[in-house]
């Protein structure tokens, strides 16, 4: 991954050829082509980063792009940003 996984997650997610770029407040429900496959394919991108699935209940709290972060963080897959 690189530099920046959550944003690479995402372009992958969103099958995005051009830049991409969103900040922590942004919300999935406010990236216009994020549609339902799109978070299906978000959630595998996730679970590829981590080498691990996710629960129900964690797939259902992800609701922003700092939640991805978060998520990424809390299991030892990325420093948190501050």
């Amino acid at each position: 991954m690189t530099e920046d996984t959550v944003i690479e997650i995402l372009r992958n997610a969103l099958q995005a050829e051009d830049e991409f770029s969103a900040d922590d407040a942004t919300r999935l429900d406010e990236i216009p082509s994020l549609d339902s496959m799109a978070r299906v394919r978000m959630v595998l991108e996730i679970e590829r980063a981590l080498d691990d699935r996710l629960s129900m209940e964690e797939i259902i709290a992800i609701e922003t792009v700092g939640h991805i972060r978060a998520l990424l963080a809390a299991k030892g897959r990325q420093k948190v940003e501050g």
